[in-house]
């Protein structure tokens, strides 16, 4: 609280004398410099009601001064008074429209009171009178935080540049920059940049492990590889490129190599519960179940709330004739994370699979409002309603898929198909010609889906006509 003694006692005799003029009711002549002391080191031993008390008569003395008025928003903000604290910064901004602490805190409460246009005004006027400051390290962090908070990711990257600019040592920044850049969708953007401070600085450990995390987005797993092991060279003990790279082994299939690399990691620091789950998800891929059991129950004793360890041992007492023990724990895992599509779509594949046809239902009909973009799962849901005496209801599921979906041919076949068997023939023709003339699709997509189409006369005649028109 105190750089030494003397400051210390200082402080101590001007908030004795603070309190003595209170119970006297008399009057000390304080200065501002003297309040701020006074109400830090109120606030220092938990005295909220002392430092209010003498925020009031230091404001009541000194109404426009600006480090007692932010330390008043400091106080509101404690006691989520937004709108008082935005009010009070607005009310005297016109008296310090270029101070960044004034301009920043009003743009910091417009985003807590969800106004997102006037805050990201404020902040992007905070940036620019920070352009212009080179004491100003602290503010940038603050400014690319609120930018990633207001989901401005392409504005946070700008402002991590600067700070990375003036600090290029600041691996905190190195590292939120290379999230930043991925939430922003500039990939290709990111591999120029990190590529330069290579070139500038080829043993930044951090900046070849932002690349490697880049190609890994991009898909470019040797890439990836290649830059994860040059950031293990010069740093073998950080951990995440251990873990980078294994992922890229296991895009690859190279599961083995995966689990060796997730082990090297373990030399130098302790298995996290998503390595183990990583290894448990390897050795399934491999066909050892008993192994992937196994390190999927490792994973939970270190977290037990690793949906992921959950799902993966259900998956596996599925693959082992165990259904019922599965669905124990596939339920485990839609408790931890119940808006997660793909969980739901593995867990209606085995209620099917068991016959529990209502709740399989209603697991795709989850599936597909979380996923509306997952053509595999409408297709099966639709199927499976179809095969189930729903086939007026899979109809409808097919057609309403299509609306959220347009443009896709496997969707607008199923459509056909359905409609023939349902003996709607009209509709089929309709639909069939309409796909024809728009997709110029292969009619034999339509006999895989529904091979007795071509033993349908009216159908044969729409396809005909078009294999006519196509010669």
């Amino acid at each position: 609280m105190f750089e030494n003694k003397d400051d210390n006692q200082d402080v101590l005799n001007k908030v004795a004398l603070f309190e003595e003029m209170i119970n006297e009711k008399s009057f000390t002549f304080f200065d501002v410099d003297d309040f701020e002391a006074i109400i830090d080191y109120y606030l220092g031993v938990d005295f909220k009601s002392k430092a209010i008390k003498a925020l009031k008569i230091g404001l009541a003395q000194y109404p426009n001064d600006l480090a007692l008025t932010l330390l008043k928003v400091d106080l509101l903000n404690s006691n989520q008074k937004f709108e008082e604290s935005f009010k009070l910064l607005k009310d005297i901004e016109h008296l310090f429209p270029n101070n960044i602490d004034v301009i920043l805190a009003i743009g910091k409460l417009a985003s807590i009171l969800d106004y997102p246009l006037v805050a990201e005004d404020y902040i992007d006027q905070a940036f620019s009178l920070c352009s212009v400051d080179n004491e100003a390290k602290e503010i940038l962090s603050d400014i690319a935080y609120e930018y990633l908070q207001m989901g401005l990711h392409h504005k946070a990257v700008s402002v991590m540049k600067e700070i990375l600019s003036r600090d290029p040592n600041n691996e905190t920044t190195l590292l939120e920059i290379g999230v930043a850049f991925h939430e922003a969708n500039q990939l290709e953007e990111s591999i120029v940049y990190f590529n330069d401070i290579i070139d500038e600085n080829p043993y930044s450990y951090l900046a070849w492990f932002n690349l490697g995390t880049v190609y890994n987005a991009k898909e470019m797993w040797k890439d990836a590889m290649f830059s994860f092991d040059m950031c293990l060279v010069i740093n073998e003990k950080f951990t995440a490129a251990h873990y980078g790279k294994a992922s890229s082994y296991i895009q690859l299939k190279e599961y083995q190599n995966a689990i060796d690399t997730f082990n090297e990691s373990f030399q130098f620091d302790h298995p996290h519960s998503f390595a183990y789950c990583s290894i448990g998800e390897c050795y399934e891929k491999m066909g050892d179940f008993s192994k992937a059991i196994m390190f999927y129950e490792k994973s939970l004793e270190i977290d037990d709330s690793q949906s992921d360890a959950w799902i993966g041992i259900g998956v596996v007492r599925d693959l082992i004739n165990e259904p019922l023990e599965a669905k124990k724990f596939m339920n485990k895992a839609l408790k931890l994370e119940p808006d997660n599509a793909e969980y739901w779509y593995i867990y209606a594949e085995l209620l099917t699979k068991i016959g529990l046809k209502e709740e399989a239902e209603m697991a795709y009909k989850k599936v597909v409002e979380l996923d509306p973009k997952n053509i595999d799962a409408w297709i099966d849901y639709s199927n499976f309603l179809f095969d189930n005496d729903s086939k007026n209801k899979a109809i409808d599921e097919v057609q309403r898929a299509i609306k959220k979906n347009k443009d896709q041919q496997d969707l607008q076949l199923r459509l056909v198909a359905m409609q023939i068997a349902e003996g709607n023939l009209v509709e089929a023709k309709t639909n069939l010609v309409s796909l024809q003339n728009n997709a110029k699709i292969s009619c034999e997509q339509l006999f895989e889906i529904y091979p007795e189409a071509k033993n349908i006369p009216e159908i044969s005649i729409v396809i005909e006509l078009y294999n006519d028109k196509k010669s």
